[in-house]
């Protein structure tokens, strides 16, 4: 059997059940703003892949880091636009809105 597939698989699922409430709760506390920490995010993923990628020796652990990652920072670039997407949501009343944000 292959555990990589496995691992990945868990990963991916972790990613979307944890930024999916992350993102109804980011908007609901910083609005639009919050954008830029996901973008942050995908960033930091992203620069952790290419470090991986170029410190370690070849193999199925570094298989597998650097698919992970790839799915944490691609994750977080499709949260930023889900942000978007939510701020939508609240102003058509599907989401409360925050009364204490004054931006």
């Amino acid at each position: 059997m292959n555990w990589a597939g496995i691992i990945v698989g868990i990963v991916t699922i972790g990613c979307i059940m944890a930024y999916h409430p992350l993102v109804i709760r980011t908007e609901y506390l910083w609005g639009h703003r919050a954008k830029w920490l996901f973008i942050a995010l995908g960033t930091i993923g992203l620069a952790a892949l290419v470090a991986v990628h170029l410190l370690s020796q070849p193999s199925d652990a570094r298989t597998i880091a650097e698919i992970s990652l790839s799915v944490f920072a691609f994750a977080s670039f499709w949260s930023a636009h889900e942000v978007k997407l939510q701020r939508q949501r609240v102003l058509k009343g599907r989401f409360p809105d925050n009364p204490n944000r004054q931006w």
